[in-house]
């Protein structure tokens, strides 16, 4: 209920971020689910190439508020949010702005030795989100505008 009152008293500026990347988490989640990701890929951008490192101030305040949203969202979903949905919420909801940004993806291996993997989104010069832990990473894949 305490989420529900905070949410409503938002200004609808703030409020439609939040709806849009809900819902796009959750349409994210079941393209992952659900569809092969040579089918999904072309969502992300185009394989192998990076977006610019500069954007324009008023594209880097859009995004930030697009990560927000995002992060925000992320944690009040009942499905499984984690780094990949998340990077593909926020790059849908920057291309929806005509933003460029670029995915990545990442493999490392953890204490035990497994292959565990990781997404993060970057705009301009900023990572949006999956930014922690993304130096312990090896790129395996960039999808970028």
């Amino acid at each position: 209920m305490r989420y529900i009152r905070q949410f409503l008293s938002l200004r609808f500026t703030d409020q439609r971020p939040l709806i849009e990347a809900f819902i796009l988490l959750g349409i994210s989640r079941f393209l992952i689910l659900a569809i092969k990701f040579k089918t999904v890929a072309p969502v992300l951008g185009k394989h192998g190439k990076e977006s610019a490192n500069k954007v324009t101030a008023q594209d880097l305040e859009i995004s930030k508020k697009v990560a927000w949203a995002v992060r925000v969202m992320s944690k009040h979903t009942v499905w499984e949010s984690k780094c990949l949905v998340q990077a593909m919420t926020a790059k849908i909801m920057l291309n929806r702005r005509k933003i460029s940004s670029t995915i990545y993806l990442g493999v490392a291996k953890d204490e035990a030795q497994q292959l565990i993997a990781h997404a993060w989104l970057r705009c301009g010069d900023k990572i949006l989100t999956g930014g922690g832990g993304r130096d312990k990473f090896t790129v395996v894949g960039i999808f970028g505008d």
